[in-house]
């Protein structure tokens, strides 16, 4: 491993760490740079020359150290997609992890920020909860409508009625038909207001998301 390299990592706004295997599945972290351990809230001591499981007690339940031992056994690398990795009880890192082998015996990973994705994300399913809510709520009140003036429509099939008696159903049709024309240009105009205010969050998250497909790690 050269120096050139480890200064390349150092530079890096990607997290990059390196870890060493001791034994099959159990890995020492050699090296983690600076914005890795600013992304993941870590200092240098709580990370070097500690054990992967030490750092990240939930490793083997998201696979990452089955991933290490995969890319240093075959040699090619591998991607775990969004993933929240826990760096102790409390807190929750979500980040993509790029797996690629080095010189015996180091692999190293690199990572991205992903808490703006998952930020995004439960916004969105935030977002779409508000909406369900709006939908069932206008949802009912249009069938009601619906309802009634189709049940009117009915009577006139069904019944004779006198002059006076038609013009009040009519009125109550027509009523209910500006009610539906109004619940729809809301309905309209709260759908609208939701997915621009998606399309804002997307567009933020666009330009201050580094993605690792573009990167290189060596």
């Amino acid at each position: 491993m050269t120096q050139e390299l480890l200064n390349y990592y150092d530079n890096s706004p990607l997290g990059v760490t390196i870890y060493k295997r001791l034994a099959p599945h159990k890995f020492e972290i050699y090296y983690y740079n600076e914005a890795g351990r600013e992304m993941d809230g870590l200092s240098e001591n709580e990370t070097k020359g500690k054990l992967l499981e030490t750092v990240f007690p939930n490793c083997e339940e998201i696979g990452l150290s089955q991933l290490l031992e995969k890319v240093y056994l075959d040699g090619k690398t591998q991607v775990i997609p969004f993933m929240g990795f826990k760096s102790d009880n409390t807190k929750t890192i979500h980040r993509t992890n790029r797996v690629q082998k080095l010189e015996e015996p180091y692999v190293v990973s690199v990572f991205s920020d992903e808490s703006q994705t998952y930020s995004y994300i439960r916004q969105i399913e935030k977002d779409n909860r508000k909406l369900n809510h709006a939908l069932d709520y206008t949802s009912h009140h249009l069938r009601g409508n619906l309802s009634t003036s189709l049940g009117i429509l009915e009577l006139f099939e069904a019944t004779d009625v006198s002059r006076e008696e038609k013009q009040f159903l009519l009125n109550v049709i027509k009523k209910n038909l500006e009610n539906i024309d109004s619940k729809m240009h809301h309905l309209v105009d709260l759908l609208y207001k939701e997915v621009k205010e998606d399309e804002k969050i997307l567009k933020k998250h666009k330009f201050k998301t580094f993605h690792l497909k573009n990167s290189r790690v060596s």
